[in-house]
Parts: C-alpha cells; structure tokens; sequence
C-alpha cells in the first residue's frame, strides 16, 4: 500500500465557439462559418450566441468545422445538434 498525494487543480473552461461569415456568394447566399473546439458546457449558449449574430450579418448557409476536435461532455453534442433538427 502507499500513499499519493494529488494537487486539485481547477481548469477554466473556455470558449469553444469561434465564427465568421466566410463568404458572400453572387446568388445571394450567405456562408456562416462556425469552428467548434471542443464539447463543453459552455458549447450551446455560445454556438446559439454565435447563429444570432451570423443571422444578423445575413448568414443563410452554415459550415460546422469541427476538425481537430477530441470531443468532450456527449450531453452538449446532443443539445447542438438539436439546434439543427426539427422537432419529430
């Protein structure tokens, strides 16, 4: 038996949103385009946050990226892809 000793540490969960409109095509559409990180608690507040401001700046067509993104808290993967479904 021995004993460990463990330092808790507490982590600052950040931001996984980040957004632009990308591209403004001639026929009208508008490319939101929409990167996210990670899945935290933070992921659906921000990514509706940043919807609303695409639909402001015009944003009629989305581009999800989520390259290089190792995951994270399933129950937010859930409640975003939600935000894209119609209810059944």
């Amino acid at each position: 038996v021995r004993d460990v000793t463990m330092k808790r540490q507490f982590v600052e969960v950040k931001n996984p949103i980040s957004y632009k409109v990308s591209e403004r095509r001639g026929d009208g559409t508008v490319v939101g385009y929409v990167r996210i990180s990670e899945f935290n608690s933070l992921v659906k507040p921000k990514l509706e946050d940043a919807l609303k401001s695409l639909n402001k700046d015009g944003a009629n067509a989305y581009v999800l990226d989520l390259r290089s993104n190792p995951g994270g808290a399933f129950q937010s993967a859930v409640e975003i892809a939600g935000l894209f479904m119609d209810d059944k």
